[in-house]
C-alpha cells in the first residue's frame, strides 16, 4: 500500500513537472516560409527608378531560409554556389538552388541510401517557395568510374521539336504548364524552342535499386539561368520538393 501511494505521488509530480516545462527552442521557433514572402522579398530587391537589381541582399535573405519550413511541411536546405547537401534518410526534402556567379548558379543533392532497396523520387516546384522552371541533371560525366554512384531513369513527357522522350536521366519540371521547363544551356534561348528538350510536366518520377552506400546526385539550375552568361546576371534563385521513399 504504501509503495502504491508513493508511486502515485512521483507519477503526479512528473505529471507537474512536465505541464510547467515549456516547448523547446527549436519547436518554438520552427519558422515557416511562404511562396508570397519569398516572391515579396524577391521583388522588394529591385529598384524601378535606378532598375538596379540587389543580388547579394535576395542571396543574404535565401541563405536564411536554411532550416526553415515551408507550408506543406517540407524542410528547407539551401544549397547555393554550386554547394551540395546530402541526405541520408528518406523523406520530402525542400531545396533552393542558385549562386553569385554564373557558373555556380545552381546547387546539388546527394541521397545515400540507408539500406538496400528500391527507392523512388518524386520531383516537382509547384509548392517550393522558390520553385518555377527547373533543371535538373545528374552530371554522369562526374561520377563516372565511382562504382558507387547510380544514375536514376525517370519517366517523363519530354519534347525536342517533333520527338517524344518518354524516359530520361534528366529532370525538367515547372511549377506551371504554361510556362515551360528546358534544359540549362548557354545564351542562345532560341535554341531552346526548336531542337532542345523542354517539358510541361509539373511532377517527375523515377525509381532505382541501390545498394547501401550507394548514391545518387542531382544538380539543380534555373532554366534560364545560361552558362555563359554574364555574372551580373547571376542569382537566378529556384527550388524544387523531391519525395523519396523506400518501396521494396
Amino acid at each position: 500500500m504504501k509503495k502504491n501511494f508513493l508511486t502515485k505521488v512521483m507519477t503526479l509530480a512528473l505529471a507537474a513537472t512536465m505541464a510547467l516545462t515549456p516547448v523547446t527552442a527549436s519547436a518554438a521557433e520552427k519558422t515557416v516560409v511562404t511562396s508570397k514572402e519569398y516572391h515579396s522579398v524577391r521583388v522588394d530587391c529591385y529598384d524601378e527608378e535606378t532598375e538596379v537589381f540587389d543580388g547579394s541582399r535576395l542571396y543574404d535573405y535565401v541563405a536564411s531560409l536554411n532550416g526553415c519550413y515551408q507550408p506543406n511541411g517540407y524542410k528547407i536546405y539551401t544549397a547555393l554556389d554550386n554547394k551540395t547537401v546530402t541526405v541520408k534518410k528518406t523523406g520530402n526534402y525542400a531545396v533552393i538552388v542558385g549562386g553569385k556567379t554564373a557558373k555556380k548558379d545552381q546547387g546539388s543533392l546527394k541521397f545515400v541510401a540507408p539500406k538496400t532497396g528500391t527507392y523512388k523520387f518524386t520531383f516537382s516546384t509547384k509548392n517550393n517557395v522558390a520553385g518555377g522552371q527547373i533543371f535538373i541533371d545528374q552530371l554522369a560525366a562526374n561520377v563516372k568510374g565511382n562504382t558507387k554512384a547510380q544514375i536514376v531513369s525517370f519517366k517523363v513527357n519530354y519534347k525536342a521539336g517533333s520527338k517524344k522522350i518518354s524516359h530520361d536521366a534528366s529532370v525538367l519540371v515547372t511549377d506551371d504548364p504554361k510556362y515551360t521547363a528546358y534544359a540549362t544551356k548557354g545564351s542562345n534561348v532560341l535554341s531552346h524552342y526548336i531542337n532542345d528538350k523542354t517539358s510541361e510536366m509539373t511532377k517527375v518520377s523515377g525509381s532505382i535499386k541501390l545498394k547501401k552506400g550507394q548514391f545518387v546526385f542531382f544538380t539543380g539550375r534555373d532554366s534560364g539561368a545560361g552558362y555563359d552568361e554574364s555574372d551580373d546576371v547571376a542569382y537566378n534563385f529556384t527550388g524544387f520538393d523531391v519525395s523519396i521513399k523506400k518501396t521494396k
